[in-house]
């Protein structure tokens, strides 16, 4: 069937059991270790990297999303599929 954004995670979670194999809960702890208190532009779509980020104490000043013309064409399914499970930089 080739890729769709449709079949995304349903695909993932066929091969891993689970649909994000990513452990966003220890995403801040490097950033804790180095020290950041505050991040002024935060570029990412990903509702779950900010609230583990801001869950954790770390200020996020600006949610900027990754523009249209960065992603590159065989990325076009993932960040299809990712924007309507709801990766929207909080919009």
């Amino acid at each position: 069937g080739g890729d769709s954004a449709e079949n995304y995670f349903n695909c993932t979670e066929q091969v891993a059991g689970v649909q994000d194999t990513r452990f966003q809960a220890l995403m801040p702890d490097p950033l804790h270790f180095l020290g950041v208190t505050k991040i002024h532009n935060f570029i990412s779509m990903s509702d779950m990297k900010y609230n583990a980020i801001v869950s954790t104490g770390i200020e996020i000043v600006n949610r900027i999303e990754i523009p249209k013309e960065l992603v590159p064409d065989d990325a076009q399914v993932e960040i299809t599929a990712k924007v309507f499970h709801g990766y929207n930089a909080g919009e």
